[in-house]
């Protein structure tokens, strides 16, 4: 059951595997990072090449890690940080950059010659940065710096459609409050004391690239270890979109003891993994019947509008006597008073960020029954 539990979701999503393509090479490692890749956590070290779908985490104390892509360019990362190579989005409600996903922390993109690049994360996307861009990603918001060049922004926001703008060089943007909120950010002229004091050094310097040094080394990764909950807390509980690959590339987790555990005890933030901890609630689920939404009662006078001149045109009743087959205005609960059957439709329906993710999870379960 369980194996078949993701079988649509298989399909969906390209396979992990150790063949995955070619990401780049870290050609700094300054401080403590290190990769995640399928299962297994290892050391990040100069000459290590990453794979699609690696997730790099530096540490509190990082200075300055750098990955060179193998199409060119560089992502200089520092301390604190969290970024996902290649990210594999589920039902995305637009085109997403699909360079990496920055959770949190500090990045700078800068472009190669092969063309321009882009970033996702849970605020904004940032998307063709021609030559260099610095973005910055935490609790208390979204900071955004292009260095050189120009970019686009799409801001992602709770209940209103995205905003996208474009960004030229020397241009500042912030953003500030929950993710993802309805807070729109706004261009500013200078950074705020507490983004200048946390920008990391090495991000001022324009460092040469240094993948040419490495291209003959095959680093091994050094002392893997399985992953523990806490190493991937913060991408189980990220966006939705991104959520369904995990199930895929964890679910042999659930069979860890602690693990588990901690899977169930934070199922509310993860929903998705219901299936894989408890199928056989899922099996003996009965199939929820097909709705039925009941047509909304409506005045004769609306549907006589809506009907065909043969059927209007019937014989005038008494006066003070209903048309035949009509029901009394007054029995008529919520009777609409337009001329059109489907004007009271015209209302927009403005769904939250939580109803769209039950919504999507709900019919993502309900496909794999």
């Amino acid at each position: 059951m369980q194996n078949f539990a993701f079988l649509l979701l298989a399909l969906a999503l390209p396979a992990l595997g150790a063949a995955a393509p070619l990401a780049g090479v870290l050609t700094v490692v300054e401080g403590d990072a290190v990769v995640i890749r399928d299962a297994v956590r290892f050391p990040a070290a100069e000459g290590l090449r990453l794979q699609t779908d690696d997730i790099v985490h530096t540490g509190a104390k990082a200075r300055h890690v750098r990955l060179e892509f193998a199409e060119g360019g560089a992502l200089d990362l520092g301390p604190a940080t969290r970024v996902l190579l290649r990210p594999r989005f589920v039902l995305p409600r637009t085109e997403r950059p699909a360079h990496l996903y920055l959770l949190q922390g500090w990045a700078k993109l800068t472009a190669g010659p092969a063309g321009k690049i882009g970033l996702a994360s849970p605020r904004l996307d940032l998307t063709e940065v021609a030559a260099a861009a610095v973005v910055r990603v935490g609790e208390g918001g979204t900071f955004l710096f292009i260095e050189a060049g120009t970019a686009r922004l799409t801001e992602h926001l709770d209940s209103l459609p995205a905003r996208t703008r474009s960004m030229s060089e020397g241009e500042a943007y912030e953003r500030r409050g929950a993710v993802p909120g309805n807070e729109m950010g706004a261009v500013i002229s200078r950074a705020a004391p507490d983004i200048l004091k946390g920008m990391p050094r090495a991000f001022a310097d324009t460092l040469p690239m240094r993948a040419h040094k490495f291209k003959d080394m095959q680093l091994t990764p050094a002392a893997p270890q399985d992953i523990a909950y806490d190493d991937v807390a913060g991408w189980l509980h990220a966006e939705w979109s991104l959520r369904p690959a995990f199930v895929q590339r964890w679910a042999a987790k659930a069979r860890d003891t602690q693990f588990r555990s901690a899977l169930v005890a934070n199922l509310r933030a993860h929903p998705e993994w219901s299936r894989v901890l408890f199928p056989e609630k899922i099996a003996a689920k009965p199939r929820p019947a097909t709705a039925v939404v009941a047509a909304r009662p409506a005045s004769a006078a609306v549907l006589l509008a809506a009907a065909p001149a043969s059927v209007a045109a019937v014989k005038p009743a008494a006066a003070g006597k209903p048309p035949l087959g009509a029901t009394p205005a007054a029995t008529v609960p919520n009777t609409v008073a337009t001329t059109t059957p489907f004007a009271a439709a015209a209302t927009p329906l403005i769904v939250t960020a939580e109803e769209r993710e039950r919504d999507v999870v709900g019919r993502w379960q309900f496909r794999q029954q």
